[in-house]
């Protein structure tokens, strides 16, 4: 036995074409699918561009926090507490060698200081002369707090000052740091750094 196969009603009594009811209902169904694939698509951007730009701030950071601990370790506490250090400035000469005749630290003619600027959101890296003039400079971007702080005789971490300095020897280092990623949308970080520094 054979069967028959009958075309749908609608298809019978409409051989030239499709109705309007049908073609809306084509249109509207194709909207709907393509606005969920651009919907799908923009979030895969906006993802892909917030990864992106997080690792390049975090690498940015990195960077700056490298440079603060691996200076600083080069330092004396006398001599950073005796160029007024604050929450956002440091100043400091780096130890060059031993004076076995004087018993204490050879230090650099050269100065290294590192400014805070809360108003650009910089840390700016400048190296001077015993003069005070600016030699070389470097700058680092994006930073929104001050980034410097020590331990008090509490052992509780304070604002940098000389007199906690100088007992803790211990310089915290702090480099938080945000970025726009889109007009909505930014991203931040926080990379933490701890220099026990020498006592000269």
């Amino acid at each position: 036995m054979s069967k028959t196969f009958r075309l749908p009603h609608v298809l019978r009594n409409n051989p030239n074409g499709y109705t309007l009811t049908e073609v809306l209902f084509s249109i509207i169904l194709l909207t709907v699918i393509m606005g969920c694939v651009f919907y799908a698509l923009n979030i895969i951007q906006d993802s892909t561009a917030l990864s992106s730009t997080k690792a390049n701030l975090q690498a940015s950071l990195r960077y700056a926090l490298d440079w603060i601990v691996k200076d600083v370790r080069q330092s004396v506490s006398w001599d950073v507490a005796n160029n007024k250090p604050s929450s956002s400035y440091i100043k400091f000469r780096q130890v060059q060698g031993w004076d076995t005749t004087a018993d204490t630290f050879l230090l650099s003619s050269y100065y290294l200081e590192y400014i805070y600027d809360p108003n650009a959101h910089t840390i700016t890296r400048r190296l001077s002369d015993a003069t005070n003039n600016t030699l070389q400079t470097w700058v680092f971007h994006n930073i929104t707090q001050p980034p410097f702080s020590t331990v008090n005789s509490s052992g509780t971490i304070v604002a940098l000052n000389s007199t906690d300095l100088l007992t803790s020897r211990v310089l915290i280092i702090q480099i938080s740091g945000e970025t726009q990623v889109n007009i909505h949308t930014s991203t931040s970080y926080t990379l933490t750094g701890e220099v026990k520094i020498r006592n000269g």
